[in-house]
């Protein structure tokens, strides 16, 4: 069964949105979807980079001025 998870990291600046996005991460099995949003759109790019290299697919990847938002899949 696919779980959700979500991750809000507003106010938050690298790198901890990085940081809190691979805990949570490590804790998920292959499928689960992780949708992680902020308002340092810095962080989104950085977010997107490290998922990207460590065993995840970026689904979607939104950006609003600096708000951003990434629904993210566990491989």
């Amino acid at each position: 069964m696919v779980e959700n998870f979500t991750l809000d990291c507003a106010g938050l600046v690298c790198p901890m949105p990085v940081a809190k996005t691979k805990k949570i991460m490590n804790q998920m099995k292959g499928g689960d979807i992780l949708e992680v949003s902020g308002d340092f759109s810095e962080a989104g790019e950085n977010i997107k980079r490290y998922i990207e290299s460590h065993g995840g697919k970026v689904l979607e990847f939104t950006t609003n001025g600096e708000d951003y938002c990434l629904i993210i899949q566990k491989l």
